[in-house]
C-alpha cells in the first residue's frame, strides 16, 4: 500500500499525464496499520508532462532509516530498498488498477470502472485542486480513496483498505525545474527481481 500512495497518479508511458511539463512536488505521509502510525516523506519528480517520472521515500523503521526508490522506465515499474541493494520490477501490462488512472483524461469508462465521482474543489498546497472520490476491489478487498488533483496531479489523497489507513499531502511544489537525469535512471549496484504485481 506505500507504494500504491505515493504514487497514485504515476503510470508508464509517454502520453500527457500532467498538465505542467516538469516538477517536484515534496508530500508527506501518516500510515496507520493496527493502531500503529508510521511518518513517511516523499520526493516525486517527473518531466516530459510525466512522461518520465521517479519518486524517493524516506521512512524509519525501528530506528533505522530507509529509502525506497520507484521508478517508471520501458514499461517496467521498478521499486528498489536503496540501502539493502534489493528491488522488485513490474510489468506495468500485468497492472489493471487505478495507478492507470490519468485524470487529464478521464473516460466515462475509467470513471465507472473506479467509481470516480467528482465532489467540487479545494485548496491544497496554494493550488485549486478538484476532489474526486473513488471505490474499487482489488484482490477481494475494497479500497476507498479521495483524491485532491491539480494539473493532473494528485496534491493529497486519502486511502482506506483492510484496516490500513494513509493520508498523504503535499508540502511543496518546484514548478518548471531541470530534474536531475539521474533520477529517471535504474539505480546501479541493484538486484532486481520481477515479480507480479500485487494491487
Amino acid at each position: 500500500m506505500l507504494v500504491a500512495v505515493t504514487i497514485i497518479s504515476a503510470v508508464w508511458g509517454q502520453e500527457k499525464r500532467y498538465g505542467i511539463e516538469s516538477a517536484i512536488v515534496k508530500k508527506n505521509t501518516v500510515m496507520k496499520v493496527q493502531g500503529m502510525e508510521q511518518k513517511i516523506s516523499s520526493v516525486q519528480y517527473f518531466a516530459d508532462f510525466g512522461g518520465k517520472e521517479s519518486t524517493e521515500i524516506v521512512m524509519d523503521v525501528m530506528g533505522q532509516t530507509f529509502t525506497i526508490f520507484t521508478l517508471i522506465k520501458d514499461g517496467y515499474m521498478y521499486s528498489a530498498n536503496i540501502s539493502m541493494g534489493q528491488g522488485t520490477k513490474i510489468n506495468m501490462a500485468d497492472m489493471d488498477d487505478y495507478k492507470n488512472v490519468n485524470f487529464l483524461q478521464l473516460t466515462d469508462d475509467v470513471k465507472k470502472k473506479y467509481q470516480i465521482q467528482a465532489n467540487g474543489v479545494e485548496q491544497v498546497a496554494g493550488k485549486s485542486c478538484n476532489r474526486y472520490e473513488m471505490s474499487f476491489d482489488t484482490q477481494g478487498q475494497n479500497v476507498k480513496a479521495t483524491v485532491w488533483v491539480w494539473q493532473g496531479i494528485s496534491l493529497k489523497s486519502k486511502m482506506a483498505m483492510a484496516g490500513t489507513t494513509a493520508e498523504e499531502e503535499t508540502t511543496e511544489i518546484q514548478e518548471g525545474v531541470t530534474i536531475d537525469k539521474a533520477k529517471f535512471e535504474i539505480p546501479e549496484g541493484i538486484n532486481f527481481t520481477e515479480v507480479k504485481p500485487q494491487m
